[in-house]
């Protein structure tokens, strides 16, 4: 028998007051799900969450990386954690990137992007690379306090020419580049936020605010239960 899927209880909004978001590129980003988290306690995760990653080939970090990471071995869906004192105007933007933009990821590499490139950014420069790597400038680390965390959906083409343009592959660009579902981007906020409150002593911020109002068909796949048994 499955396990059955606890469904989160935080509601879903367009706004919050602290943080907006703006999706310019809604062909590459299908869907996009952020969420404020405030007072946060950075540390060494539990032993079951780090022993379980360490079983999969990660490297524990801390805390709230390694529930991002933890919940994307759990539902298959990449996420990602920025520090949210570190967002320029407190506002994240979806967008291209542009001509002979930079940005310093976390694997302590500069890297130039150009406009075929998706990035995450703020007002002032990328804090990311959609879907593949996170940037230094918004990284977590022992002083953060607050947090924005991020579940988002790409376009899978536009991910797999990145990674191989970059030559950068993650765990998330291999995830991405195989086509997600745009639904588990909802189901796996809500159970990192879960974790986050539980485990980082986190306090919840407003609503998930919702970057693309989209609204997707699930795939019925019929299964012929009589022909796995034989």
């Amino acid at each position: 028998n499955l396990k059955p899927i606890t469904k989160g209880k935080i509601k879903i909004g367009k706004s919050n007051s602290s943080l907006s978001i703006e999706v310019k590129d809604k062909k590459d980003c299908l869907q996009y799900h952020g969420l404020l988290i405030k007072n946060v306690k950075i540390k060494p995760s539990p032993k079951n969450i780090q022993d379980k990653l360490i079983s999969c080939g990660l490297r524990p970090i801390n805390n709230i990386v390694d529930i991002t990471n933890f919940v994307m071995l759990e539902y298959g869906q990449p996420m990602h954690a920025f520090d949210y004192a570190k967002i320029s105007g407190h506002k994240i933007v979806v967008r291209r990137a542009t001509k002979n933009e930079k940005i310093d990821t976390l694997d302590d590499k500069t890297r130039k992007l150009n406009e075929s490139i998706l990035v995450i950014a703020d007002k002032e420069k990328p804090l990311a690379i959609a879907g593949i790597k996170g940037g230094e400038d918004a990284g977590i680390d022992k002083e953060t306090k607050d947090i924005v965390l991020e579940s988002a959906n790409f376009n899978s083409s536009l991910i797999y020419k990145t990674s191989k343009l970059l030559n950068l592959a993650t765990d998330a660009s291999l995830r991405f580049s195989h086509d997600l579902s745009p639904e588990l981007t909802k189901e796996a906020i809500q159970r990192a936020a879960e974790l986050i409150v539980k485990y980082a002593s986190g306090k919840i911020s407003g609503n998930i605010i919702e970057g693309v109002q989209n609204k997707f068909k699930p795939t019925i796949i019929l299964l012929n239960l009589e022909k796995i048994y034989r």
